[in-house]
Order: C-alpha cells, then sequence, then structure tokens
C-alpha cells in the first residue's frame, strides 16, 4: 500500500513541476530576498531544525543498508521534484494563518478549513498532525538520542526518560521564545561542523570519488531490496527527511513576516536542498567512500562507525554529538508544528487554549516514551503509517487547492 501511494505522490510531483515550469528552482534567489529579516531567518533554522534529524543520519544508513547505494540517487531526484509541493502547501500556509496569543499560527488544517472549507477534514488531517509530532515521528528521533548516548554510556532507559522529561519542561514546554533561542545556538553549530568535517574528509579522499559516483548510478535500478527495490528505499527515505508535500512544514514557516507568501515558501524549498541534496548525499558518499561493510552494522550504529572511520576514536564523539543534536533539534522544532496543529482546534471550535497545550503535551511526552521503550522496527513502521496518513490526504488537498496557490503567484509578480 505505502509503496503504491509513494510512487503516486513522486509522479505527480514531476507532473505539477513540469506544470509550473520548474518554479521551485528559483529558490536560491528568492531566499536570499526572505533571509535579510530576523524573524523569517529564525524561522528558516526552526525549519531546518525540524527537517535535519533522524532521516539525515538514520535514514541514510538504514537506505544504504537495505536499498544499496543507488538510494542516495532517488533520495536526491525525489526532493528536486516533490519540492514544488513544498513551495505549493508553505504558501497556502501563510496565505491563511491568523493570529493567536499575539504570534501568527497556520498551517495545513486551517488552509484546509477556510480553503476547502471543510471543517471535517481539518479536523482529521488536525489529528494525523498531531500525531505525526508525536506518535509516528517523534520516536524515531527519541530513539536515535538514545541510542546515542547508550554508544558511549549504558545509562538505563528510565534514567534518559527523565532527563529528557526534564529537558522537555525547561526548554521545549516555555513556549516559543524558549524555542526559537534554543534553536539558534544548536542548529547553526551542528550543521556547520557537519558540512565541514563531512567536506574535508571528501576531499581527503578525493581520488575515490569518482569510483563512488560510478557504483551510485550503476546501483540505481538494483532491486536488492525486494519487491519495493532501491527506488522506493530512496523516495521513502526522502520523503521522510524533508516532508515536503506531507503539510507538517507549513506549520512552521506560517509565523513569518514576508513581502509575499511566496518568499517564506522558497525558503522552505532551501530547507528541503540543504537537508536532503546536500547533508543526506554528503553522509552517503562518506560511507561509500571510506571502506566499511555496511551490511555489518545497524543504521544507528554505522552512523557513528563512519565518523570513527574517519576521526578514529574520537569520531565515535562527534558521530553521537550529530546523532544527538540533529534528532533533539527536531525534537525541539516538531514540537512548536503539532502545538500549532492542536491550537487550531482552540480557534475553530473554542476549546481553552491551556487545554489543549496540556493534551498536546502529554502526546508529546508519550511519544518521547515509545523512542525510548519500543524496538527500533516498530518505530520505523509507523513513520511509514505516518507517510501513508498525511501523503495521501495532503495530496488530495493541494490538487484541490491550486487555484490559492496560482493566485498568490500572480500576486507575487505584480
Amino acid at each position: 500500500m505505502i509503496e503504491i501511494i509513494v510512487l503516486i505522490f513522486f509522479i505527480l510531483s514531476i507532473i505539477f513541476t513540469i506544470k509550473y515550469h520548474f518554479m521551485q528552482f528559483k529558490f536560491i534567489s528568492e531566499s536570499k530576498k526572505a533571509l535579510k529579516n530576523k524573524s523569517n531567518y529564525l524561522t528558516f533554522l526552526l525549519s531546518l531544525g525540524a527537517h535535519i534529524g533522524a532521516g539525515n543520519i538514520v535514514g541514510v544508513t538504514t537506505a544504504l543498508i537495505i536499498g544499496g547505494p543507488g538510494t542516495i540517487f532517488w533520495m536526491i531526484i525525489t526532493t528536486l521534484f516533490t519540492t514544488i509541493f513544498s513551495l505549493m502547501e508553505n504558501t497556502l500556509g501563510y496565505h491563511y494563518r491568523i493570529k493567536i496569543d499575539d504570534e501568527y499560527r497556520g498551517g495545513s488544517c486551517y488552509y484546509i478549513h477556510q480553503g476547502l472549507k471543510s471543517p471535517f477534514l481539518a479536523i482529521i488531517f488536525c489529528i494525523f498532525l498531531v500525531l505525526s509530532s508525536t506518535i509516528f515521528f517523534e520516536p524515531i528521533q527519541v530513539n536515535c538520542v538514545i541510542e546515542g548516548i547508550r554508544y558511549i554510556i549504558n545509562i538505563p532507559k528510565i534514567i534518559l526518560f527523565i532527563i529528557l522529561l526534564i529537558f522537555s519542561f525547561l526548554v521545549i514546554f516555555r513556549g516559543t521564545k524558549s524555542i526559537l533561542n534554543f534553536i539558534e545556538k544548536i542548529v547553526p553549530i551542528m550543521t556547520l561542523i557537519f558540512l565541514g568535517i563531512s567536506i574535508i574528509a571528501i576531499i581527503y579522499k578525493i581520488n575515490y570519488l569518482p569510483n563512488v559516483i560510478k557504483i551510485i548510478f550503476k546501483d540505481v535500478w538494483n532491486i536488492k531490496a525486494g519487491s519495493i527495490g532501491v527506488v522506493m528505499v530512496g523516495i521513502k527515505r526522502s520523503l521522510f527527511s524533508n516532508e515536503a508535500g506531507l503539510g507538517t512544514s507549513p506549520s512552521i514557516n506560517s509565523r513569518s513576516i514576508v513581502d509575499n507568501p511566496l518568499q517564506q515558501s522558497f525558503l522552505q524549498v532551501l530547507t528541503c536542498f540543504i537537508d536532503t541534496v546536500v547533508m543526506c548525499s554528503l553522509l552517503g558518499i562518506l560511507i561509500l567512500i571510506y571502506p566499511i561493510e555496511v551490511n555489518n552494522y545497524q543504521g544507528t550504529e554505522l552512523s557513528i562507525v563512519i565518523f570513527e572511520q574517519i576521526l578514529g576514536n574520537f569520531g565515535k564523539y562527534i558521530g553521537v554529538f550529530f546523532l544527538f543534536t540533529f534528532s533533539l533539534a527536531t525534537i525541539v522544532s516538531s514540537f512548536y508544528s503539532g502545538e500549532t496543529n492542536m491550537l487550531y482546534l482552540s480557534t475553530f471550535y473554542k476549546i481553552p487554549i491551556k487545554t489543549t497545550k496540556i493534551i498536546y503535551k502529554i502526546l508529546f511526552i508519550f511519544g518521547i516514551f515509545l523512542g525510548i521503550f519500543m524496538n527500533n522496527k516498530t518505530i520505523w513502521n509507523l513513520v511509514d503509517y505516518g507517510l501513508i496518513c498525511l501523503g495521501l490526504i495532503h495530496l488530495i488537498v493541494l490538487i484541490l487547492l491550486q487555484h490559492d496557490f496560482k493566485q498568490d503567484i500572480i500576486k507575487s509578480k505584480q
């Protein structure tokens, strides 16, 4: 079932890209304009933090283990096309955002309710969005944090659960300002360190790079992953990494202040590009360029071993650092996204804001619990369920709201 939905999703992204004349590829020039504003810069970091997580680390290593080198190619190709959906969804999110507690909030359930005039579908999708921030996607991020820590020191899981609870109450649950302060500090540091080490390590082995590229392209149509093949593995891992078109990112980007809705949307395309095309590809190439037998490791372990291979014993601490910070940044950013969707219920159905926030925090804590105590295979199954629930409904929504997107394109040119 998920393979069919994912394939349809990818094919339609190609059709929409052609229909809108490859519009998403203007993201570099358009993003420069939006980044001049401090508020937009913080939103960009918040969005980048939400995307740079387990998908960039364990998602890549797992893809290589299951699907082979060709998955890197399909992750890149999928991102280049599906970002047209990212452009559409974030433009709609900005278009239909509203002000709640003196800050702008918006997202998929907001434009489904107002744009499609379908409160019932908006509630259903709101539930899926909240579950994606707590039950579907959060546990894999938490699991990566825990596995990273336990790779260095074997701390009991219950102690780690308590530590994450304390962190949640001290940082995550204290509001938007606290979340932005944390993200502003951690995201640039972890991103620049990762890029620096990865690029230098590849340059050091530059003579091997042509052969690695040859291996990737040779493996593009490999069917080692069984019936789903390398194509499906690459597409699924790309969608989980950047979430383009799933309806999750508008909850973050709707808070920005820009001259027109398209500006912030191009920033989100930039986020997807950095997240998957740059960072996922760099990690994949690193693993292939250094002599590692990927099938001897689990996904989490491989993401640490590669840096041990590059930097010796010190490298395992670097690997754990990336695993820990990437996943933690996503956990923090995703909380904001999920809370925004919970506030939709308060706004349109008069449920007290305090009540919705308490319910969401309970679900969020439950997601932490699942990530610590559930086995890895079950957690990845939850990710696939999340992709199905979000992708299927939201794709139909984007198709139905094309007119609004076209209107915003026209306004941006005036």
